[in-house]
């Protein structure tokens, strides 16, 4: 089959939109298909030096990237969108166009391309064109499905009036299968420790100050923060400066690639999501209620102890027997948590359970369900 991706994500970039993005392409790539991703000739202020974005992203040259015109002007997503129909235009059909950027996906149906659209939020909640568009896309007899990322977000769709149960899949974010275990790097502070670890971005919503609480009352365990940019780094390490914590590190931005040598040196791993979570730490839109944290993913498939914010959409994927759930922001919980996850035979018993349920979550079969809705 030849799938077109079609997205709006910035590739390469620091957001995990595009590690999503790259990943699914890859997978669908990985099941047999000739995929070509879409996406806008722009560049991250970041990652703009890099010249391997499969190495970025630790995935294999198995797809096509084809970056489309996105003029810096007002209007950049109809011009860009323009560039999208002009190359479907002129392309040999393609079996299915998937994708997450509305738009372009509209587009494409209106050339005749058959459509999975998906979406991580609710769509309908943006007063402007995407809704719209959005309604005309679902009333197309080219549009497939819309593929969501959790129960809730579905039911969401379903409880405003859009589509019928049938053209809504619930399919959960992903991370890859860990080939190599023992593939590890060297942690600051001492190696004799509880190493209790944190991957991700730093901005509001994921809980950075209750991982700073928890350094400050447990001595005896260190405490690993990977991710965030130097702006962001520079804030947290101001933030504890009185606190005069020496149990407490900063690695900064990891590229995707490398992600899996930290995961893996970890003895814990964190999940501190506030009640109130937004993308970028500034969206006015709580993500909390519907979300699909790749994070999450990748914790359990490096079969490690999880503790994880009791989040009632995260229960779609997270039970007390994969990890340990507590309320989001009641420290002595998290404290408790870590207290009892001292204990190696209580942290094998979950890690085992994680790397079980993880089975079903690879990007692999994520990809191979997409798949299965086009037939």
């Amino acid at each position: 089959m030849e799938i077109v991706y079609i997205s709006k994500s910035t590739i390469p970039s620091r957001a995990a939109n595009s590690v999503h993005v790259i990943k699914m392409c890859h997978a669908l790539a990985d099941n047999g298909n000739k995929v070509v991703l879409l996406a806008p000739n722009t560049k991250d202020e970041y990652d703009e030096k890099i010249k391997d974005i499969y190495n970025h992203y630790g995935v294999k040259k198995n797809f096509e990237i084809k970056k489309l015109w996105y003029p810096n002007i007002k209007g950049k997503d109809f011009f860009y969108t323009l560039a999208i129909f002009i190359y479907l235009l002129f392309k040999r059909k393609s079996n299915l166009i998937y994708g997450r950027f509305i738009l372009g996906c509209y587009a494409a149906s209106l050339l005749g391309y058959k459509v999975i659209f998906e979406s991580h939020a609710p769509i309908y909640k943006k007063k402007n064109i995407n809704q719209k568009i959005f309604k005309k896309l679902i009333k197309s007899k080219f549009f497939v499905k819309l593929v969501v990322i959790s129960k809730v977000l579905k039911n969401m769709y379903l409880d405003n009036g859009f589509l019928n149960n049938s053209k809504i899949e619930v399919n959960h974010d992903a991370a890859d299968e860990v080939e190599n275990f023992k593939n590890t790097i060297h942690l600051f502070g001492d190696d004799k420790t509880l190493k209790i670890g944190y991957v991700g971005h730093l901005y509001k919503g994921r809980g950075i100050d209750v991982i700073v609480e928890c350094a400050s009352q447990i001595k005896d365990a260190t405490f690993h923060i990977v991710g965030g940019t130097k702006k962001d780094i520079e804030y947290w390490k101001n933030y504890i400066k009185p606190l005069k914590l020496n149990n407490i590190f900063f690695y900064g931005f990891v590229p995707p690639s490398e992600t899996k040598k930290y995961n893996n040196s970890f003895d814990i791993l964190l999940a501190p999501y506030s009640s109130r979570v937004t993308v970028g730490g500034h969206d006015k839109l709580d993500t909390s209620k519907f979300m699909s944290p790749i994070k999450i993913f990748e914790y359990m498939s490096h079969k490690k102890a999880i503790i994880a914010s009791d989040l009632p959409v995260l229960r779609e994927v997270l039970s007390e027997k994969n990890s340990v759930l507590v309320e989001p922001t009641n420290i002595k919980d998290w404290t408790t948590a870590i207290e009892k996850l001292k204990d190696l035979t209580q942290r094998e018993k979950i890690a085992n359970q994680a790397i079980v349920d993880f089975d079903k979550y690879t990007w692999k079969k994520r990809a191979e369900k997409v798949i299965s809705f086009n037939q």
